[in-house]
Parts: C-alpha cells; sequence; structure tokens
C-alpha cells in the first residue's frame, strides 16, 4: 500500500475529478439498474444498523452524498465524513441541512473530535483505506453495542479483479493505484481482529450497472438463483454487518 500521505494526496484529486469531469457516471449510479443497486445498499445500511430518529451514526466515506441523502430520510441524526473538500461540497448541496457533512479523515479520525455514535455505516469506502487505522481510530467513536454496517467490492468477481490488477482497466474504471478490494473471508477477520462482533459477511449481488432496463427483471431472477449456489462466491460486491461488544 502507498505511504498514507500520497493516498491522501490521490484520494484528493480524485474527488476533485469526480467534481469536475462527473466520473461518477463510471459507477452507474444514475442509471435504472445503479439506482436499483443504490437503494438495495441503503437498505441493506439502514436495517443492519437499525437507523431511524435519535440514533447517531457516521458514513465514511460520503463522497457526494449518493448514500447520504438515503441515510438523512431514516430521521437518523447523521455525520458524514468524507476527505475531500470538493465533493464533502457536493454533498453538503444535496442533504442541505439535514446531515452534518466533515472533512476529515477515518483513518486518523481526524474530524470527530470527542464524538461517540451509535452506527458507523459506509459504501465502497473501505477498500480505499488502510482498514487496521481505520478500525483502530474511527471505531474508537461506536458506543459499546453501537452497530456497523458496510458493502464493498469483491475481489473474488471477475471484473473486480480486474479493475485491481490489469493497468488498461485500471486506468479505464478510474480505479486509483491504491484501491484494493476484499475477499469475504478476510474481511470478516479484519473485523474480529479489532474485536468487532461479525454477524453477517456475504457476497451478494449480480445485478449489473449497466444492465439495460429491460433486463433487469430477468437478471434479478437469475441473480436469486445464484445466490444460492456456489456461484455467489463472485458476486460483485460483498456486504458485512455486526456490532461492538
Amino acid at each position: 500500500m502507498l505511504e498514507p500521505e500520497r493516498r491522501y494526496a490521490a484520494e484528493r484529486r480524485q474527488g476533485e475529478a469526480i467534481v469536475r469531469d462527473d466520473l461518477e457516471r463510471f459507477w452507474g449510479w444514475s442509471g435504472a439498474a445503479g439506482r436499483l443497486r443504490a437503494e438495495r445498499r441503503a437498505a441493506f445500511l439502514v436495517e443492519a444498523a437499525a437507523l431511524g430518529p435519535g440514533v447517531r451514526c457516521l458514513e465514511l466515506g460520503a463522497g457526494t452524498g449518493e448514500f447520504t441523502r438515503r441515510l438523512v430520510e431514516t430521521g437518523c441524526a447523521l455525520v458524514a465524513i468524507e476527505l475531500s473538500a470538493e465533493t464533502a461540497a457536493r454533498c453538503r448541496e444535496r442533504v442541505g441541512g439535514r446531515a452534518e457533512v466533515v472533512v476529515g479523515n477515518v483513518e486518523t479520525g481526524e474530524g470527530l473530535g470527542a464524538r461517540e455514535f451509535d452506527a458507523i455505516v459506509g459504501v465502497s469506502i473501505l477498500h480505499h483505506l488502510d482498514l487496521e487505522l481505520c478500525l483502530r481510530n474511527t471505531f474508537a467513536h461506536l458506543v459499546a453495542g453501537g452497530k456497523f454496517a458496510f458493502s464493498e467490492p469483491n475481489m473474488a468477481n471477475p471484473q473486480v479483479w480486474a479493475e485491481r490488477n490489469l493497468e488498461l482497466v485500471r486506468r479505464a474504471r478510474h480505479t486509483t493505484e491504491h484501491e484494493t478490494a476484499f475477499r469475504a473471508g478476510e474481511l470478516r477477520h479484519a473485523f474480529e481482529a479489532a474485536g468487532l462482533v461479525v454477524e453477517r459477511c456475504e457476497p451478494f449481488e449480480f445485478l449489473h450497472p449497466s444492465t439495460p432496463p429491460r433486463l433487469i427483471g430477468a437478471v434479478r431472477r437469475l441473480e436469486r438463483v445464484l445466490e444460492r449456489t456456489p456461484a455467489r462466491a463472485i458476486a460483485g460486491s460483498l456486504r458485512i454487518a455486526g456490532r461492538k461488544p
């Protein structure tokens, strides 16, 4: 992994490019399949972290607020933290005063002060990080009994593997050089080694964001079948959830 300051600089440059060049289109959240994928991820975070009125929630790596705007609908007291000032500003525009958006560093805990949270959640953020540092410093702000929930790319998926290992694919997909991905067992082990209780860690989702709208129904039916077979191991994403003892 790159030295921290090089990684932080690369992430800030990526944030500038996301806002300037609309790089989010490469992740497909705006299409019909992408919107469904986003809704499913948000629903998972809300259910697994028991988000609702009065729950103090921290969203890691909020980006431009694609998920922040969904999470605030639960009525939780949401703090969204983002390393890039540019993407944080876009996030702030999207959610208005419904969430507090903080520019900070989730590896070091910078920007969080002495706050405590009942839940920590995020989508596609942990693979950008030194996970051990994040679990040590930011998860120190999770109260005993507090919940966590994340979705992450699955390294066992062929496309995800190619984006991380083949230079031409990495560049075409605008994947930064330090981004990685996880296998389910590896991700579980990292959380458990940090003293957290993992209640769920599994591959999911075969619906690709580029799926044409007319095929979404068929792909979802196939997905339900594949997730009951060994093929589930190569699904596109992982989801992990649990609690702090």
